[in-house]
């Protein structure tokens, strides 16, 4: 038996390969390779047990990720899945040529099958016109029958997909629970979730927006209604800024200085561990980010912003009936005061929302099962 090797390009991928790899790498000899931000978190969780990809193989071609897998002992391969970038593609297309089996794991519900395309991000459009696949892994474990509806209505092959659920979630709520308060409650904490939506949809154009609003449009929505109701405020804000760490921050440092003012503290924090920043949190918002997943889990407040939306909803939650999207201003204002003013009394934390436990395991199954019968 050769080695396994793990594999993951975004910190959501990291998120989700990190349980598997836990719970098999006393069991089976490893290898644990990542590149960008992925390798960032997973070089802090695991040291040196984490190569660089990009180290060796600068370029990312497919001939180049053919190269390595063809140069290093391995008879599986566990990889996220990624967007705008094609490494773990390249991947599954050099293990089914080398007659190894390679499994991708999902990590949310949104933008699936052309994860598994030849397009990216900014080639939506023509994904679908064609939702051909011309990537597929030798399975796609999946969260849910949601997740596994959306693959399967988007053209890819049933047979290929397995539900699992999403390992990461198997390791929220114990990390919240050890988590330690990032924050003072001197100030009524609001963390607002960005997302790189200017950069992966409209490329900075801020005329015409492909979902109808971006990440400064609705934080600037959410700061006007902040503004109003700070009057029947005793306590001030702190309006804690989470960048995704695929965001440029320079325009969120930014934001420092000119949101703040008296009564409203405007920090942007990328560095702060994401749990003792959501123990500390009041009420988080942001549009469709996992972490407002995250947070339903640890029962914290939630809001999904969408003011402008013209396509789709991509909030998971909206689409399970678990919490609705805020689509216009005066609604924001209304749920906003109720949770800044009545906090104490407001409970409502999108009640509901199930998973399945233990996704970490079941993954590790499959994959045992796989090595099992070579």
């Amino acid at each position: 038996m050769g080695d396994i090797l793990f594999f993951a390009r975004d910190p959501a991928g990291a998120n989700v390969i990190l349980p598997v790899y836990n719970r098999l790498k006393n069991k089976y000899s490893t290898q644990v390779f990542a590149k960008d931000y992925a390798w960032k978190r997973l070089s802090k969780e695991l040291g040196h047990k984490a190569g660089n990809i990009s180290d060796e193989y600068k370029n990312g071609t497919y001939e180049e990720i053919l190269l390595f897998l063809q140069e290093r002992d391995i008879d599986l391969v566990v990889t996220a899945t990624s967007l705008d970038d094609y490494t773990e593609r390249y991947l599954w297309k050099a293990a089914e040529r080398l007659h190894i089996k390679a499994f991708a794991i999902l990590d949310q519900w949104i933008n699936l099958g052309i994860r598994f395309s030849q397009y990216d991000y900014k080639h939506r459009e023509q994904y679908e016109k064609n939702h051909s696949h011309t990537f597929l892994p030798y399975r796609i474990l999946a969260m849910d029958e949601l997740a596994k509806k959306r693959l399967i209505g988007e053209g890819v092959p049933e047979k290929k997909i397995i539900i699992t659920g999403q390992p990461h979630f198997d390791t929220v709520l114990e990390r919240y629970e050890s988590a330690h308060e990032a924050y003072d409650r001197e100030y009524y904490n609001i963390v607002f979730v960005s997302e790189p939506i200017l950069k992966d949809y409209d490329s900075g154009d801020m005329q015409h927006l492909y979902l109808g609003y971006n990440e400064i449009t609705i934080f600037t929505a959410l700061y006007r209604q902040i503004t109003r109701i700070l009057p029947e405020m005793k306590k001030n804000v702190r309006l804690i800024i989470r960048p995704h760490p695929r965001e440029e921050a320079e325009k969120w440092n930014a934001c420092q200085a000119e949101y703040s003012s008296s009564r409203i503290e405007a920090v942007c924090d990328r560095d702060t561990d994401s749990f003792s920043v959501l123990k500390a949190a009041d009420l988080v918002c942001g549009m469709s980010s996992m972490f407002l997943l995250e947070a339903v889990i640890c029962e914290k407040p939630i809001m999904s912003i969408e003011i402008g939306l013209r396509q789709e909803n991509p909030f998971i939650l909206e689409a399970a009936g678990i919490c609705k999207s805020i689509l216009d201003e005066n609604t924001l204002y209304n749920k906003l005061r109720d949770n800044m003013i009545y906090a104490a009394e407001n409970k409502e934390h999108a009640a509901g929302f199930s998973y399945i436990k233990h996704a970490a395991g079941h993954v590790a199954a499959v994959i045992e099962e796989a090595v099992q019968h070579g």
